[in-house]
């Protein structure tokens, strides 16, 4: 319901209740007639507000019961004013008051000015839009939804291969709307926001088409896109495609991470309108996710707990690229499975020292999809490898921020949860060549002040990072805390709520303008 309309329907409800005193008084003055007007006045209202209400909401059922009960009483009042010795002018206004006001608290938090969906289908891309809707459920004026929407694992052609559906793996407090329950059709809600921008683009999954980016608009005021990364490194050309996804198009609003990434949008044609630059409710997941407490899911505190833990993450097409290497050039080493090897020999099974392993939740999807079981045999034998360590887990989880809490480092290649980890100050190795200097500093994040495998002439391999790490050391603390706040500004945890208030203002607005 419009904001206008519910305004005036509470307007309209209190001044049924002035009627109320109106009618006590008339009556202790015996002024009959005028008591009977008033009963019609009210009736009258009362019938206007019911079909209003049934006008533009729906599931008001309680509301519409009430204000039947309120005009039979009205009636009834008015059939007895002939025997008024046998009516009490306090008793009717008190009782009219009562069923009055029980509606007008019912129009003011049941009724909403704002009816919003947000459209999840990963897990692990949550906390893209969690924040946002956290903000939006607390707000007494919105009606926020989340439907976690399936999504199909492709095979090497591209055709559909499984239904996947992440339901279960959400937050337990995120009250979840299957998507066979939710029409879109029938909703037209206010806002719809996304975190998957590619359509039909993606070659390892895909929703269903009904979710499209171009079919959502179809059917909302404001479609919002905010992206499931971080944008950390970025050179023209390799980044440009994050610009120019079907979502990025069709987004009525974009939610961005700083206005630097902002200005790269709008060198690739985004309208600047579109663009919120007020952060990205990531930062507000690692922020929040930093000040609770500990918990290990099942089996790990035994493993990790007392020791530095490390957290190996696996890029999704890292492993690939090195498989690929290998088989240009024979007489090399896979470089990607050297790496992941240095770390389980110099961390599994090592004192004072334990390791968490997440591959991207896609990673095994991908292989299978290109028929590359060569691949996947060697990452299931790395997960029997862990899992038969006294010091290693293997992180499936759909939360990242778990292994966040409980990490001490980060060993990576280049990926962009390098600049998530960031933000909570903990050090990165990368295994790969640093960026030249003059690259990091014009990205979106500096990842300069990182570790790195290579970086100006000089080498720190995976076991120097290991027993600096146990040594307590990072020299670099300070300058990437620089780099971060440069970053990404607000660290205070109030991006989500922030980019929510901007989005109820301008759209309430535009709504007082048509």
């Amino acid at each position: 319901m419009k904001k206008d309309i519910k305004e005036q329907l509470i307007q309209l409800l209190g001044t049924l209740q002035e009627a109320h005193q109106e009618i006590q008084d008339r009556f202790g003055k015996k002024e009959y007639q005028t008591v009977q007007n008033l009963l019609a006045d009210c009736q009258e209202s009362a019938v206007f507000i019911g079909n209003t209400i049934e006008q533009f909401e729906k599931n008001q059922e309680e509301i519409i019961h009430i204000l039947e009960e309120y005009c039979e009483r009205l009636f009834d009042i008015s059939a007895a004013l002939e025997k008024a010795g046998t009516l009490n002018g306090d008793v009717i206004r008190m009782e009219l008051d009562g069923y009055i006001g029980d509606v007008c608290r019912r129009v003011k938090n049941e009724i909403k000015v704002l009816k919003a969906v947000f459209f999840p289908y990963k897990a692990s891309m949550w906390t893209s839009l969690e924040s946002i809707w956290r903000a939006a459920q607390q707000d007494a004026e919105c009606d926020a939804k989340v439907v976690v929407i399936p999504y199909y694992i492709l095979d090497s052609d591209g055709n559909k291969k499984e239904l996947v559906y992440e339901a279960d793996l959400f937050p337990k407090d995120v009250p979840i709307v299957h998507y066979s329950q939710y029409l879109i059709e029938q909703e037209w809600p206010d806002m719809v926001f996304i975190h998957n921008p590619y359509d039909g683009g993606n070659t390892v999954t895909r929703v269903p088409e009904r979710y499209y980016s171009y079919c959502l608009k179809l059917y909302t005021k404001q479609l919002i896109y905010s992206p499931y990364y971080l944008m950390g490194y970025y050179a023209p050309g390799a980044g440009d495609f994050l610009c120019l996804t079907n979502g990025a198009g069709m987004a009525d609003k974009m939610v961005v991470q700083s206005e630097q990434v902002g200005r790269i949008c709008v060198r690739h044609h985004v309208p600047e309108e579109k663009l919120i630059t007020l952060g990205s409710p990531k930062v507000d997941a690692i922020v929040e996710g930093m000040k609770k407490p500990k918990v290990y899911p099942a089996g790990w505190e035994k493993k990790l707990g007392g020791r530095k833990v490390f957290l190996l993450n696996t890029h999704l097409s890292y492993l690939i690229k090195g498989y690929d290497w290998q088989r240009e050039h024979p007489n090399s080493v896979d470089y990607a499975q050297w790496h992941h090897e240095q770390v389980f020999k110099y961390s599994l099974n090592r004192e004072g020292c334990a390791l968490i392993w997440r591959p991207h939740p896609l990673l095994k999807a991908m292989l299978k999809s290109r028929n590359l079981y060569s691949l996947l045999d060697v990452v299931e034998e790395w997960e029997q490898q862990i899992r038969e360590s006294e010091n290693g887990v293997v992180d499936e989880t759909g939360d990242y921020n778990i292994a966040f809490r409980l990490s001490d480092a980060l060993i990576t290649s280049r990926s962009s949860l390098v600049s998530d980890y960031m933000i909570l100050g903990k050090p990165v190795l990368i295994y790969e060549r640093a960026w030249d200097e003059e690259s990091c500093r014009k990205s979106p994040v500096n990842y300069n002040h990182n570790y790195y495998i290579e970086k100006d002439g000089k080498r720190m391999e995976i076991p120097d990072f290991i027993q600096m790490i146990l040594d307590g050391e990072d020299p670099f603390y300070e300058e990437r805390m620089k780099d971060v706040r440069s970053a990404f500004g607000n660290l205070d945890g109030t991006i989500g709520r922030n980019v929510y208030g901007w989005l109820k203002d301008s759209y309430l607005k535009e709504e007082i303008n048509i």
